[in-house]
Protein backbone atom coordinates (compact mmCIF):
# COMPACT_ATOMS: atom_id res chain seq x y z
CA UNK A 1 0.00 0.00 0.00
CA UNK A 2 2.64 2.68 0.81
CA UNK A 3 4.49 2.05 -2.15
CA UNK A 4 0.78 2.65 -4.04
CA UNK A 5 0.47 5.87 -2.24
CA UNK A 6 3.93 7.15 -2.75
CA UNK A 7 3.39 6.58 -6.48
CA UNK A 8 0.23 8.30 -6.32
CA UNK A 9 1.49 11.51 -4.76
CA UNK A 10 4.20 11.71 -7.36
CA UNK A 11 1.87 11.44 -10.36
CA UNK A 12 -0.06 13.85 -8.80
CA UNK A 13 -0.37 17.15 -10.36
CA UNK A 14 -1.00 19.35 -7.31
CA UNK A 15 2.36 17.64 -5.76
CA UNK A 16 4.33 18.94 -9.36
CA UNK A 17 2.66 22.14 -8.92
CA UNK A 18 3.87 22.33 -5.35
CA UNK A 19 7.48 21.24 -6.09
CA UNK A 20 7.41 23.82 -9.03
CA UNK A 21 6.90 26.86 -7.09
CA UNK A 22 9.05 25.50 -4.77
CA UNK A 23 12.22 25.35 -6.67
CA UNK A 24 11.56 28.19 -8.42
CA UNK A 25 11.35 30.63 -5.70
CA UNK A 26 13.88 29.11 -3.89
CA UNK A 27 16.04 29.92 -6.64
CA UNK A 28 14.57 32.96 -7.24
CA UNK A 29 15.39 33.90 -3.47
CA UNK A 30 19.10 32.54 -3.47
CA UNK A 31 19.64 34.39 -6.98
CA UNK A 32 18.58 37.65 -5.34
CA UNK A 33 20.35 37.28 -2.47
CA UNK A 34 23.81 36.52 -4.27
CA UNK A 35 22.93 39.90 -6.11
CA UNK A 36 22.15 41.59 -3.09
CA UNK A 37 25.53 40.69 -1.60
CA UNK A 38 27.57 41.51 -5.03
CA UNK A 39 29.80 44.44 -5.74
CA UNK A 40 27.80 45.80 -8.54
CA UNK A 41 26.25 49.67 -7.92
CA UNK A 42 22.61 50.03 -6.61
CA UNK A 43 20.86 50.56 -9.73
CA UNK A 44 22.72 47.93 -11.16
CA UNK A 45 21.11 45.05 -8.45
CA UNK A 46 17.84 46.33 -8.93
CA UNK A 47 17.96 46.09 -12.54
CA UNK A 48 19.28 42.44 -12.13
CA UNK A 49 16.70 41.68 -9.24
CA UNK A 50 14.20 43.25 -11.17
CA UNK A 51 14.93 40.79 -14.30
CA UNK A 52 15.30 37.61 -11.89
CA UNK A 53 11.80 38.15 -10.76
CA UNK A 54 10.29 38.86 -13.88
CA UNK A 55 12.33 35.33 -15.14
CA UNK A 56 10.74 33.35 -12.25
CA UNK A 57 7.43 34.76 -12.35
CA UNK A 58 7.34 33.73 -16.30
CA UNK A 59 8.64 30.28 -15.41
CA UNK A 60 5.77 29.90 -12.92
CA UNK A 61 3.27 31.26 -15.27
CA UNK A 62 4.89 28.86 -17.38
CA UNK A 63 4.82 25.93 -15.61
CA UNK A 64 1.81 25.61 -13.95
CA UNK A 65 -0.13 26.01 -17.57
CA UNK A 66 2.08 23.06 -18.70
CA UNK A 67 1.07 21.07 -15.63
CA UNK A 68 -2.70 21.99 -15.56
CA UNK A 69 -3.58 22.23 -19.26
CA UNK A 70 -5.56 19.50 -18.95
CA UNK A 71 -7.55 20.54 -16.88
CA UNK A 72 -7.67 24.03 -17.74
CA UNK A 73 -8.94 23.40 -21.32
CA UNK A 74 -11.74 20.95 -19.76
CA UNK A 75 -12.34 24.28 -17.39
CA UNK A 76 -12.32 26.11 -20.68
CA UNK A 77 -15.00 24.12 -22.35
CA UNK A 78 -17.02 23.92 -19.72
CA UNK A 79 -17.84 27.82 -19.04
CA UNK A 80 -17.65 28.50 -23.72
CA UNK A 81 -21.16 30.12 -22.58
CA UNK A 82 -19.44 32.76 -20.77
CA UNK A 83 -16.41 33.13 -22.77
CA UNK A 84 -17.71 36.76 -23.74
CA UNK A 85 -17.94 37.84 -19.83
CA UNK A 86 -14.83 36.64 -19.04
CA UNK A 87 -12.44 37.83 -22.32
CA UNK A 88 -14.61 41.64 -21.18
CA UNK A 89 -13.52 40.91 -17.63
CA UNK A 90 -9.82 40.33 -18.38
CA UNK A 91 -9.84 43.00 -21.14
CA UNK A 92 -7.59 44.69 -18.79
CA UNK A 93 -4.88 42.34 -17.30
CA UNK A 94 -4.85 41.26 -21.04
CA UNK A 95 -3.89 45.20 -22.15
CA UNK A 96 -1.40 45.46 -19.53
CA UNK A 97 0.27 41.67 -20.37
CA UNK A 98 0.34 42.73 -24.34
CA UNK A 99 1.75 46.92 -22.92
CA UNK A 100 4.75 44.71 -20.76
CA UNK A 101 5.35 42.96 -23.89
CA UNK A 102 5.58 45.87 -26.01
CA UNK A 103 7.44 47.52 -23.79
CA UNK A 104 9.99 44.83 -22.78
CA UNK A 105 10.60 44.49 -26.61
CA UNK A 106 11.04 48.47 -27.36
CA UNK A 107 13.41 48.56 -24.72
CA UNK A 108 11.88 52.61 -24.22
CA UNK A 109 13.49 52.44 -20.59
CA UNK A 110 14.87 50.77 -17.51
CA UNK A 111 14.92 50.05 -13.83
CA UNK A 112 16.53 53.36 -13.02
CA UNK A 113 15.50 55.32 -15.51
CA UNK A 114 13.55 59.02 -15.17
CA UNK A 115 10.69 58.69 -17.75
CA UNK A 116 7.38 60.87 -18.29
CA UNK A 117 4.03 58.71 -19.18
CA UNK A 118 1.61 61.47 -20.41
CA UNK A 119 1.72 63.96 -17.42
CA UNK A 120 3.36 61.61 -14.64
CA UNK A 121 7.07 62.15 -14.44
CA UNK A 122 9.07 59.85 -11.94
CA UNK A 123 12.16 57.38 -11.70
CA UNK A 124 11.62 53.81 -12.46
CA UNK A 125 11.51 51.58 -9.06
CA UNK A 126 9.85 48.44 -10.80
CA UNK A 127 8.33 47.22 -13.84
CA UNK A 128 6.70 43.61 -14.14
CA UNK A 129 4.26 42.20 -17.12
CA UNK A 130 1.09 44.50 -15.94
CA UNK A 131 2.50 47.73 -13.79
CA UNK A 132 5.52 49.95 -13.71
CA UNK A 133 6.19 51.56 -10.83
CA UNK A 134 7.61 55.31 -10.81
CA UNK A 135 8.97 57.14 -8.19
CA UNK A 136 7.48 60.71 -8.59
CA UNK A 137 9.27 63.82 -9.24
CA UNK A 138 7.65 67.25 -9.40
CA UNK A 139 8.14 68.21 -13.51
CA UNK A 140 7.86 71.56 -12.37
CA UNK A 141 10.68 72.07 -9.52
CA UNK A 142 14.27 71.85 -10.07
CA UNK A 143 16.78 69.57 -8.60
CA UNK A 144 16.58 66.19 -7.46
CA UNK A 145 13.35 66.67 -5.62
CA UNK A 146 11.31 63.40 -5.19
CA UNK A 147 7.64 64.50 -4.22
CA UNK A 148 7.02 61.25 -1.82
CA UNK A 149 4.23 59.99 -3.79
CA UNK A 150 4.96 56.13 -5.60
CA UNK A 151 2.56 56.46 -9.25
CA UNK A 152 1.23 52.36 -10.54
CA UNK A 153 1.53 53.13 -14.14
CA UNK A 154 -0.71 50.24 -16.12
CA UNK A 155 1.32 48.80 -19.03
CA UNK A 156 -2.02 49.46 -21.10
CA UNK A 157 -1.16 53.16 -20.76
CA UNK A 158 2.06 52.61 -23.08
CA UNK A 159 -0.49 52.31 -26.12
CA UNK A 160 -2.36 54.78 -25.17
CA UNK A 161 -0.06 57.93 -23.79
CA UNK A 162 3.49 58.81 -25.41
CA UNK A 163 6.57 57.89 -23.33
CA UNK A 164 9.61 60.02 -23.27
CA UNK A 165 12.39 58.34 -21.80
CA UNK A 166 14.38 61.48 -19.84
CA UNK A 167 17.48 60.22 -18.93
CA UNK A 168 19.88 62.17 -20.30
CA UNK A 169 18.25 64.99 -18.54
CA UNK A 170 19.38 64.09 -14.82
CA UNK A 171 21.91 65.87 -14.54
CA UNK A 172 21.98 68.88 -16.96
CA UNK A 173 18.97 70.39 -18.08
CA UNK A 174 17.89 73.80 -20.57
CA UNK A 175 16.59 75.82 -17.86
CA UNK A 176 14.52 78.57 -19.69
CA UNK A 177 13.30 82.01 -17.49
CA UNK A 178 12.14 85.37 -17.90
CA UNK A 179 12.11 88.90 -16.42
CA UNK A 180 9.48 91.49 -17.21
CA UNK A 181 10.08 95.11 -16.45
CA UNK A 182 9.19 98.27 -18.21
CA UNK A 183 10.99 99.86 -20.46
CA UNK A 184 11.44 103.65 -18.91
CA UNK A 185 13.09 105.10 -21.64
CA UNK A 186 16.22 102.32 -20.90
CA UNK A 187 17.86 100.46 -24.12
CA UNK A 188 17.10 96.63 -23.00
CA UNK A 189 20.15 96.11 -25.39
CA UNK A 190 22.45 97.19 -22.81
CA UNK A 191 20.94 95.04 -20.45
CA UNK A 192 21.05 91.83 -22.65
CA UNK A 193 25.13 92.61 -23.22
CA UNK A 194 25.51 92.61 -19.41
CA UNK A 195 23.07 89.68 -18.94
CA UNK A 196 25.18 87.91 -21.01
CA UNK A 197 28.54 88.50 -19.39
CA UNK A 198 27.19 87.96 -16.00
CA UNK A 199 26.32 84.20 -17.08
CA UNK A 200 29.72 83.36 -18.48
CA UNK A 201 30.75 84.01 -15.16
CA UNK A 202 28.14 82.34 -13.48
CA UNK A 203 28.66 79.07 -15.97
CA UNK A 204 32.23 78.89 -16.32
CA UNK A 205 32.60 76.47 -13.43
CA UNK A 206 30.81 73.62 -15.47
CA UNK A 207 31.13 74.83 -19.18
CA UNK A 208 33.81 72.01 -20.01
CA UNK A 209 31.48 69.44 -18.93
CA UNK A 210 28.56 71.05 -19.83
CA UNK A 211 29.95 71.00 -23.35
CA UNK A 212 30.67 67.04 -23.57
CA UNK A 213 27.36 66.50 -21.53
CA UNK A 214 25.37 68.77 -24.15
CA UNK A 215 27.27 66.89 -27.45
CA UNK A 216 26.55 63.21 -25.81
CA UNK A 217 22.78 64.10 -25.37
CA UNK A 218 22.76 65.40 -29.36
CA UNK A 219 24.35 62.70 -30.74
CA UNK A 220 22.47 60.09 -28.34
CA UNK A 221 18.99 61.43 -29.06
CA UNK A 222 19.29 63.67 -32.67
CA UNK A 223 18.15 67.06 -30.66
CA UNK A 224 19.82 69.96 -31.09
CA UNK A 225 19.97 71.69 -27.31
CA UNK A 226 21.12 75.54 -26.90
CA UNK A 227 23.91 74.77 -24.75
CA UNK A 228 26.76 75.30 -23.74
CA UNK A 229 26.23 78.68 -23.88
CA UNK A 230 23.84 80.78 -22.36
CA UNK A 231 21.34 82.24 -24.86
CA UNK A 232 19.58 85.89 -24.06
CA UNK A 233 16.56 86.74 -25.96
CA UNK A 234 15.27 90.46 -25.58
CA UNK A 235 11.19 90.41 -26.73
CA UNK A 236 7.65 92.71 -25.80
CA UNK A 237 4.78 91.31 -24.14
CA UNK A 238 0.85 92.55 -24.95
CA UNK A 239 1.59 95.65 -22.41
CA UNK A 240 4.43 96.87 -24.11
CA UNK A 241 6.99 95.54 -21.06
CA UNK A 242 10.66 94.64 -22.22
CA UNK A 243 11.01 90.49 -21.54
CA UNK A 244 14.19 89.08 -21.07
CA UNK A 245 14.52 85.53 -21.57
CA UNK A 246 17.49 83.10 -20.45
CA UNK A 247 17.86 79.80 -21.36
CA UNK A 248 21.06 77.88 -19.81
CA UNK A 249 22.16 74.46 -20.35
CA UNK A 250 23.11 73.56 -16.89
CA UNK A 251 23.32 71.15 -13.96
CA UNK A 252 19.71 70.60 -13.09
CA UNK A 253 20.86 71.01 -8.84
CA UNK A 254 22.39 74.56 -9.90
CA UNK A 255 19.60 75.80 -12.25
CA UNK A 256 17.55 77.40 -9.12
CA UNK A 257 20.43 79.24 -8.09
CA UNK A 258 22.07 80.32 -11.78
CA UNK A 259 18.42 82.12 -11.81
CA UNK A 260 18.57 83.85 -8.49
CA UNK A 261 22.14 85.28 -9.57
CA UNK A 262 20.69 86.16 -13.01
CA UNK A 263 18.01 87.99 -11.37
CA UNK A 264 19.26 89.87 -9.28
CA UNK A 265 22.19 91.17 -11.49
CA UNK A 266 19.49 92.44 -13.98
CA UNK A 267 17.89 94.03 -10.78
CA UNK A 268 20.67 96.17 -9.81
CA UNK A 269 21.68 97.02 -13.52
CA UNK A 270 18.29 98.25 -13.72
CA UNK A 271 18.26 99.65 -10.78
CA UNK A 272 22.22 102.20 -11.71
CA UNK A 273 20.49 102.77 -14.90
CA UNK A 274 17.03 103.84 -13.25
CA UNK A 275 19.07 106.29 -11.04
CA UNK A 276 21.23 107.32 -13.88
CA UNK A 277 18.10 108.54 -15.64
CA UNK A 278 16.44 110.06 -12.86
CA UNK A 279 19.72 112.36 -12.08
CA UNK A 280 20.22 113.38 -15.47
CA UNK A 281 16.11 115.01 -15.40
Amino acid sequence: MKPEFLVHILDSKLFIAVCLISVVMLLRGLLTLVIARSSWQKAEKRRRINTVHNIGNLLLVVGLMVIWVSELRDFALSIAAFSVAIVLALREGVQCLVGGLYQANMRSFTVGDWIKVGNQFGEVTDSDWLSTTLLEIDPHGLGNGYTGTTLYIPNNAFFTQPVKNLNFMRRYIEHTFSITRESKGMNPFEAKKFISERLKEHCESFREVAERYCNLIENRMGVELSGPDAKVCITTNELGHDVTTVTVFCPREEATNIEQLVTEDFYYFWLEKTRALEAKT
